[in-house]
């Protein structure tokens, strides 16, 4: 086996038993990151216009439950994902923590906005919506930031 297989063989076998790498620098790192809250801003951004359908009677409540179950079922494997990449150096760490974290509270809002949903609860989805609308600019920040 030459030295091409051998490295071939040692890169296959731990993508299969799913070790993570760390981002090759940075620049990847922060590039992950901002895909990471792109994904998490379309998400939050369809649950906040499902509960304004919802509030105006444009959408009946089975089908904001499904599109609102959906985009949380979406931000499980956005968080899993981007959380597997470890940062290439220690003064990324806190670029994980900050994108982490709007990953969460994006996830908590739109739970809340289903929670609402499927109770018929108008004051709990104005309240999920001004959530959502928060949540949706503090990714808009941290996206600029990292620009």
């Amino acid at each position: 086996m030459n030295r091409r297989q051998a490295l071939g063989a040692m890169l296959s076998a731990a993508a299969l038993s799913g070790c993570v790498a760390p981002a090759i620098d940075s620049g990847a790192f922060t590039k992950n990151a901002e895909r990471a809250l792109t994904s998490t801003l379309s998400e939050t951004r369809t649950a906040h216009l499902v509960v304004s359908q919802l509030l105006s009677d444009k959408i009946t409540g089975p089908a904001a439950d499904t599109s609102l179950s959906n985009a949380e079922d979406a931000i499980g494997p956005i968080s899993a994902s981007f959380g597997k990449v470890q940062p290439p150096n220690p003064r990324d760490d806190s670029l994980r923590r900050r994108v982490l974290t709007l990953i969460e509270d994006a996830s908590s809002a739109i739970a809340e906005a289903r929670i609402a949903a499927r109770r018929g609860d108008i004051a709990g989805l104005r309240s999920a919506r001004a959530g959502l609308d928060s949540v949706s600019s503090d990714i808009e920040k941290a996206q600029g930031d990292l620009r």
